[in-house]
């Protein structure tokens, strides 16, 4: 593309803010617009960088950045729900020779953010309510503001609940597979000491993961079985989350009973995105917005940041109609293996009938550890 294109980035995720740098650094004029206030201050999951998004962020000069975010977790555990411990895990062996960093959301944001603070235009509390494509070459977008603009190309970076795939696609070209899980997660004082680790606690129905951060808050992630397909309102959060744990483990109720009332509760169920093209005409979706696999894949923000190094790079040496197919071409093979592959791991985290269940918990506390670290090593090279 002509390096002055202008180019609309909805949302600025890991994804957007790739775009952002990799856009900017090349002459491309890139518009960032974000529904949120500001880039996210604190908060969010523990995720990775690993494989081809580690070696990227190596490439855009990034890597020490992030180092020093690092979560500083080296081992994980695995209980059953009467506290046994069935599996241990040392992270120094687990990814020895493996290109990994795991970092909280907020901060990998953050990080990037200062790298593309210089290289883009950026507009906070505001969407798109409007996408057309009547001349084939440009977008036109009007915002929530009431503007209208014309731009070269639109990148959908905007998530789970795409505001571009529902302006810019029709209904019939996205798939929703639902878990039948809902997710709950909230930080809390480190009430239980836990120290550079994730703690995993297992049940049948339920599950819970405990882990510190940098700041020696305690994260908390709960797991249910869940038919509900939209997540409850805020007021109403905890009661749901006390109401799915009543009859659980002590130290469920535990963590649950100290929830902090000036804290957010995130919570939503577990969906993925499935869509038959990822680009219609000259407007592309990356990341969750385009093939969403849950927190359970581990993969989410590293294949979102993959998704943008590789677009970008077509786009800088190719027109948008090219660049759009060879970025697809190139991610497509990798996502159509994790997002199934996830949907049935699934089974295995809530396993929901009894059989499944001793089967989890006792393959956990019989096979060799060696087992589950070939298991986890190759998960996390695959992208």
């Amino acid at each position: 593309m002509k390096k002055d294109s202008r180019i609309l980035i909805h949302g600025a995720g890991v994804a957007g803010l790739g775009c952002a740098i990799w856009l900017g650094r090349h002459g491309f004029r890139p518009v960032v617009v974000e529904k949120a206030p500001e880039i996210r201050a604190t908060g969010g999951f523990v995720i990775c960088l690993s494989g081809a998004s580690y070696r990227f962020a190596e490439e855009l000069d990034m890597m020490n950045d992030l180092k020093q975010r690092d979560t500083d977790i080296y081992s994980a555990s695995y209980h059953n729900s009467k506290g046994d411990t069935l599996l241990r895990l040392d992270y120094n062996e687990l990814f020895k020779g493996v290109d990994f960093i795991q970092i909280t959301r907020d901060e990998i944001e953050n990080v990037f953010y200062d790298n593309a603070k210089d290289l883009a235009e950026y507009r906070f509390s505001i969407s798109a309510s409007k996408i057309e494509q009547k001349d084939t070459k440009k977008v036109q977008v009007e915002f929530t503001n009431g503007t209208q603009e014309e731009f070269d190309i639109v990148i959908g970076t905007d998530g789970l609940y795409s505001t571009v795939r529902k302006l810019a696609f029709e209904a019939d070209d996205i798939i929703e597979h639902y878990l039948g899980l809902q997710v709950a997660a909230f930080k809390l004082e480190n009430i239980v000491g836990l120290k550079n680790k994730f703690e995993y606690h297992m049940d049948r129905n339920r599950y819970m993961v405990l882990y510190t951060n940098r700041d020696d808050n305690l994260g908390s992630i709960f797991l249910w079985k869940s038919d509900d397909r939209k997540a409850p309102t805020i007021g109403n959060r905890w009661d749901v989350l006390k109401d799915n744990y009543r009859d659980a483990a002590p130290l469920f109720k535990n963590i649950i009973e100290h929830f902090p009332d000036d804290s957010p509760m995130y919570m939503d169920p577990l969906m993925q995105i499935e869509m038959q093209k990822w680009y219609k005409g000259r407007v592309i979706l990356l990341g969750d917005a385009a093939h969403c696999m849950t927190l359970l894949s581990g993969q989410g923000a590293s294949s979102a940041f993959v998704d943008a190094s590789y677009l970008c790079k077509s786009l800088i040496n190719n027109e948008a109609e090219e660049a759009f197919v060879q970025f697809e071409q190139k991610m497509r093979p990798s996502i159509s293996e994790m997002q199934p592959a996830t949907r049935k791991g699934a089974k295995w985290y809530i396993p929901g009938n009894r059989l499944r269940h001793f089967v989890r918990d006792n393959a956990m506390r019989f096979l060799p550890d060696s087992y589950f670290m070939r298991h986890f090593k190759r998960k996390y090279s695959k992208i």
